[in-house]
């Protein structure tokens, strides 16, 4: 079974480590494919996105990185892209950057009305009571129906190829803190983004990073959204949001195991510019 990952962040970033060190460890674990995929800048300072001037030094690292591990493994170029609605996305002409070979879309955060800032909704949980406060006067669905809608947007205007943890609005739900995950109403809003999938070419992700970092006691997305997914035919891969080396291929066994008892019988994997399935 060909086993790679295209979620990861490394030292320009929010992540840790050299790139070499992602390369090297997945050597070390008999990985066959890794994709980088370190946060795109944004239009606002913070601490977890690359910069400008990052990017291009990354897009010159990884270049030199193929080179150096061509006979021995699959790297690929790629780029978490934050859907912010007018202040930018995925789809932005500014990210037809000849060197990519894929794009992440995901959401992280939301727009406050008070403080004219981000807040996100899976980094320090009071930036997640902030923004349910001042948007959503306290109304937690209000909160999870907009992120939702957001993702929604997102995959409609496309411009990327797999859709980050689509759930990570749970991530600072660790045992019900915010809102049931079990609740109908959670379940229609989740199940409503995942419709909106139906005729795209998009991959989602099996997303093990909320586990690898303890905020999360399952993978993105939850197990019985994974079976929407089969229900609808959509294509999964599997990645560990790798902050650090360790994690390139975290939870992978225990993820393949789910998959298969969910129903799935194959799982995809991007190699020479082509998404090709394989049976698990």
């Amino acid at each position: 079974m060909i086993i790679s990952n295209y979620h990861s962040h490394f030292k320009l970033d929010d992540g840790n480590g050299e790139l070499h060190d992602y390369a090297e460890y997945a050597l070390s674990q008999g990985m066959n494919i890794i994709g980088t995929s370190p946060h795109a800048p944004v239009y606002y300072e913070n601490d977890w996105t690359m910069t400008e001037d990052g990017l291009s030094q990354y897009l010159q690292e990884v270049k030199a990185l193929k080179k150096e591990y061509k006979e021995r493994l699959e790297i690929y170029t790629g780029l978490e892209i934050d859907y912010l609605g007018k202040n930018g996305g995925p789809n932005d002409d500014k990210w037809n950057i000849p060197e990519l070979d894929y794009k992440i879309g995901s959401v992280h955060s939301m727009l406050d009305p008070v403080t004219n800032s981000e807040l996100a909704v899976d980094g320090p949980v009071e930036e997640l009571e902030m923004l349910l406060k001042n948007r959503f006067n306290g109304n937690i669905k209000e909160l999870v129906k907009k992120y939702f809608q957001i993702e929604e947007e997102m995959i409609a205007k496309g411009g990327f190829d797999i859709l980050g943890h689509c759930d990570l609005i749970k991530k600072r739900n660790m045992n019900n803190r915010f809102f049931d995950e079990n609740e109908s109403w959670y379940k229609k809003l989740a199940a409503e983004m995942l419709d909106t999938l139906k005729g795209s070419d998009l991959i989602v992700e099996v997303n093990t990073g909320g586990i690898s970092r303890k905020a999360t006691k399952d993978v993105y997305p939850s197990p019985w959204m994974l079976k929407r997914c089969l229900e609808m035919n959509i294509p999964l891969t599997l990645s560990s949001d790798a902050h650090k080396p360790q994690n390139l291929n975290f939870y992978f066994k225990e993820s393949i195991e789910l998959l298969k008892s969910t129903g799935y019988r194959e799982i995809y994997f991007f190699s020479n510019g082509i998404w090709h399935s394989q049976p698990i």
